[in-house]
This record gives structure tokens, C-alpha cells and sequence, in this order.
């Protein structure tokens, strides 16, 4: 093999070792803080979108309005009567607001006075994937409300939150097609208790790409390219 034919072996070895290296990249890099992403000047807001969802219809509104009320706190509320409302802290310490009180990296959803509509935090998969959905709900007040986890609007968890359930956690790994909708959900009437006072309900966790998923059509075109290249220049060297 000449000097040429060398260098161009090195360059097709370091051009699939990038195109390897940008498919762990790609697998490890996607990783969504559920508080952690909230924007309050921005919704949708990437894979995030902040809004109501009617269940008798499986309707999905954004909300619109700020609510001026959420103590300096960015945030996004419906109207009329600013309900439901996401409200998110990103602070690095927690904020009291009235009865209840707000971690850092924690979103509050309070539902509105509606048993069939519920606050709702949306997102969507940018990709084909395994994925790993991890998180708590938690009363933030003298809470008492029924929150669900719907994957393209079927139930995949649910839990009452209340005096003596204070808190739920989840841990779920689901293989998702590229816009498919997880709706993080949180409704106003739990057991006895059908109103929405005090319902402040407490969402944090993560939607985190599971690292042994498969590389996506795009990056496996990628890698089967440099092999295509690869292959004549390692049969000219075995001759």
C-alpha cells in the first residue's frame, strides 16, 4: 500500500470513529429535567409545552396567560379565573407563596374547578427511542387531587395525592416513536374532596433517553456510509 492509500485509510478510520462518536453522543446527551426545562416566556417551549387538558375529548389547549399572582414566579395559567396554572421554580431554593410552598427544580400544577379538566405539562419525543421517565408528585398544600401519566392519552400510572398519600413516585421505560405525547396530568377532584381548593401538586423528575437504545435511522445511514467507504480501501490492502 502507497503513502496515499494510507492516508486515505487513516481519514475513512477517523471519519467512522466521529460518526461513532457522535451516536454515543446522541444517546447519551438527551436528557429533559421536567422543572428543570420550564420556561415562563416560552410555550410550546422545545419538547415542553405548558397547558389544560379536557379528558371527555382528550383535547389539549396551551395556556396563554401569566399569573401575576404566582409570587415572581415564571409561570403559565389559563383564563378566565387564572386556573389551571403551571408554575415553575428554578430559583436554587424554595419559595413560600400564600398556603403553599415550592421547591427549587419543581413545578407546581394546580388544576381548575373542573372534575374533567386538568392542569397538564406536555412532551413530546423528538425521536425514536426507549425512554426513562422518572419522577414524583407531591402535595405542596393540603392537597387533594388524582394525577395521571398518559402516553398518547392512555393511562400508563396514576395516584391520589392527598393526606395520606403526600407523595408518588414513578419509574417508567417506554419506547416511543418520534411525536409521541406524554402528558403529565393533574386533576382537581380526588375521593371525597370535589373542589379545587388548595390543590397545589408538586411535579418533578426527568425523560431520559436510555443509553442502550438503538442509534436512529439518520446516524445508522451515517455509519453504514463510512463502512461502504471503508470496505474497498480494506479489500485493496488484504490483495
Amino acid at each position: 500500500m502507497n503513502y496515499s492509500k494510507r492516508i486515505a485509510l487513516r481519514a475513512v478510520f477517523a471519519a467512522l470513529a466521529v460518526t461513532l462518536m457522535g451516536t454515543c453522543l446522541v444517546l447519551s446527551a438527551r436528557a429533559d429535567g421536567i422543572a428543570s426545562s420550564f420556561s415562563g416566556s416560552s410555550n410550546p417551549n422545545g419538547a415542553w409545552s405548558y397547558g389544560q387538558y379536557v379528558e371527555s375529548s382528550s383535547t389539549f389547549t396551551l395556556l396563554a396567560a401569566t399569573n401575576s399572582t404566582a409570587c415572581g414566579l415564571p409561570n403559565w395559567s389559563g383564563s378566565p379565573g387564572g386556573f389551571p396554572v403551571v408554575v415553575g421554580n428554578n430559583t436554587g431554593s424554595s419559595v413560600t407563596c400564600g398556603s403553599w410552598t415550592l421547591p427549587t427544580d419543581t413545578l407546581n400544577m394546580h388544576p381548575t374547578d373542573t372534575a374533567g379538566t386538568d392542569s397538564d405539562v406536555r412532551w413530546t419525543a423528538p425521536a425514536l427511542g426507549t425512554y426513562l421517565i422518572n419522577g414524583t408528585y407531591s402535595a405542596l398544600d393540603s392537597t387533594t387531587t388524582f394525577d395521571r401519566i398518559l402516553v398518547n392519552g392512555l393511562s400508563v400510572f396514576s395516584t391520589n395525592i392527598d393526606s395520606l398519600n403526600t407523595s408518588a413516585s414513578f419509574s417508567l421505560t417506554e419506547t416511543l416513536s418520534a411525536g409521541t405525547t406524554i402528558d403529565f396530568t393533574v386533576n382537581c377532584c380526588s375521593g371525597l374532596d370535589q373542589n379545587f381548593n388548595n390543590d397545589s401538586t408538586g411535579l418533578t423528575g426527568t425523560i431520559n433517553l436510555n443509553s442502550a437504545a438503538t442509534p436512529e435511522p439518520p446516524t445508522l445511514l451515517l455509519m453504514f456510509a463510512g463502512t461502504a467507504l471503508l470496505l474497498p480501501l480494506l479489500r485493496h490492502r488484504l490483495s
